[in-house]
């Protein structure tokens, strides 16, 4: 899972990618980096946040009126320093000019590499749309034609999920353009103001930029812009868009749409829905900050509970996009504290979106009971996560759930409960998660296999089977 930003306009665009990057650091926060383009090449990235990345004004304004932007979530390389700044995005190529950014998880990168004569500098999937595209458009006069032949050419060879932007050049004819997989499982979208057209991941970029939303960038299409600002769209491979699930209840920011869909009112109606399926004898709802708070709003509306902030968050990382458990513990550990006069005495309904692994939950558990509660209840606003995913989200090893036995077989919610120390627990059920919604969804994390995409069900089973601990099963070949 990636954040990605894309502008072309009569007027440099870095100032406005910078901004806009900051919208979309949620989404990924291993990495950083942006490419403007004047006839020349002006790129900065490293490893690290936004902030930290671009730590001076020569880094912020740069030349150019078309440009990309990226903030990284790893979903594949290692998790050394120095294996996050190999892997900062944008990526480009010479001859002819091609620069990409990429979110999503391209899983057979082994066979795109096949196609491709050129070698990966990286190991990000960024190459395997990068590599093929630049060998396609090698030699050619490269207008928006082309790249609707180059893309018709590319998609129906990828396997997996991406929403990626281009930046191209032969000559005088600058183009930005943006690939979508057929299922949409990233979201992209577009927007504008007088001066400039915009390309993002999410609709809250468009907010901090004073941009107009124009539309959800189809699934399976192709979409070029040109330096009039023109708008020239393509549908490539035309299916059913099944948005991924864990955007409404994660990662998406809240104040986001997908499809037209806003992101708080989803979490707001699964906390309502939830209340209703697993109602609790309890004084107060927690969330955990922030990624609970629009489900217990829900829950507090529907069950007359009266919504009080136990829990302070004093960091600004999210834990479940850190490149290691240590570091998710970490910020869990040192992240939350915990409000003695709010919690003592009380039974607590803790209200969060989803359980991984477990250890967090355990933690937070831990430390309301030890700031004086009398009970604490667990409430999650999405089902039990059960199989890796391996469209964009790093859940690695079918070792790694808390729902999962060792042999594989599922674990009841009771028995849950008592790994994480709570007086009960209780999912979201997946009929209720659809509805919130609204529309077809890509739940393989929560429904494997038949919750991924008809297409990709086998593959998903030949990975599942194929899997190792700590390792993402799509890099083991």
């Amino acid at each position: 899972m990636c954040g990605i930003i894309g502008l072309v306009g009569d007027k440099p665009v870095s100032y406005l990618i910078y901004k806009g990057l900051f919208a979309v650091q949620h989404r990924g926060q291993s990495s950083a980096g942006k490419l403007t383009y004047d006839g020349n090449i002006h790129m900065n990235k490293d490893a690290g946040l936004v902030r930290d990345v671009f730590n001076d004004s020569k880094k912020i304004f740069t030349p150019g009126n078309l440009g990309i932007g990226h903030t990284r979530y790893s979903t594949a390389g290692m998790d050394d320093i120095e294996s996050l700044k190999h892997n900062a995005q944008p990526e480009y190529v010479i001859n002819p000019f091609l620069a990409g950014v990429h979110n999503g998880n391209i899983y057979n990168g082994y066979e795109m590499r096949k196609k491709t004569k050129r070698t990966p500098r990286t190991e990000c999937d960024i190459q395997w749309l990068l590599l093929p595209l630049a060998d396609y458009l090698y030699g050619k006069k490269i207008d928006v034609d082309t790249i609707f032949e180059a893309a018709e050419w590319l998609m129906p060879q990828v396997k997996g999920s991406y929403s990626a932007l281009f930046i191209t050049d032969s000559g005088e004819n600058p183009l930005l353009f943006a690939i979508t997989d057929p299922r949409k499982i990233r979201p992209l979208v577009l927007g504008e103001n007088t001066n400039y057209k915009c390309f993002a991941s999410e609709t809250r970029v468009f907010k901090k930029i004073n941009f107009r939303y124009i539309e959800d960038v189809p699934g399976g299409s192709a979409v070029v812009i040109d330096k009039e600002g023109q708008i020239h769209e393509k549908m490539i491979c035309k299916k059913k868009e099944m948005p991924c699930m864990f955007e409404f209840v994660y990662f998406a920011k809240p104040d986001s749409r997908i499809n037209g869909r806003s992101i708080h009112n989803v979490r707001v109606e699964i906390g309502r829905r939830l209340a209703k399926e697993a109602p609790v004898d309890a004084d107060i709802i927690c969330p955990v900050p922030e990624s609970g708070r629009r489900y217990a709003i829900g829950f507090s509306r529907e069950s007359g509970i009266p919504l009080d902030e136990g829990l302070m968050k004093d960091k600004s990382e999210r834990s479940f996009i850190q490149q290691t458990q240590d570091k998710r513990e970490e910020i869990v550990a040192e992240g939350l504290s915990f409000i003695r006069s709010v919690l003592k005495g009380k039974k607590v309904v803790l209200i969060d979106d989803s359980i991984v692994r477990g250890t967090n939950m355990r933690k937070i558990v831990s430390g309301i009971r030890e700031a004086g509660a009398k009970e604490v209840h667990v409430r999650i606003g999405c089902p039990p996560l059960l199989a890796p995913c391996y469209l964009g989200i790093d859940m690695r090893s079918k070792r790694e759930f808390i729902a999962r036995n060792p042999d594989g077989s599922l674990k009841d919610w009771d028995q849950i409960a008592k790994e994480i120390e709570a007086d009960s627990l209780a999912y979201i059920s997946h009929k209720s998660l659809k509805e919130s919604i609204g529309f077809d969804i890509c739940t393989g994390c929560i429904n494997f296999p038949d919750g991924y995409p008809p297409e990709m069900r086998e593959d998903a089973l030949q990975l599942f089977n194929r899997d190792l601990k700590d390792r993402r099963a799509y890099e083991i070949m």
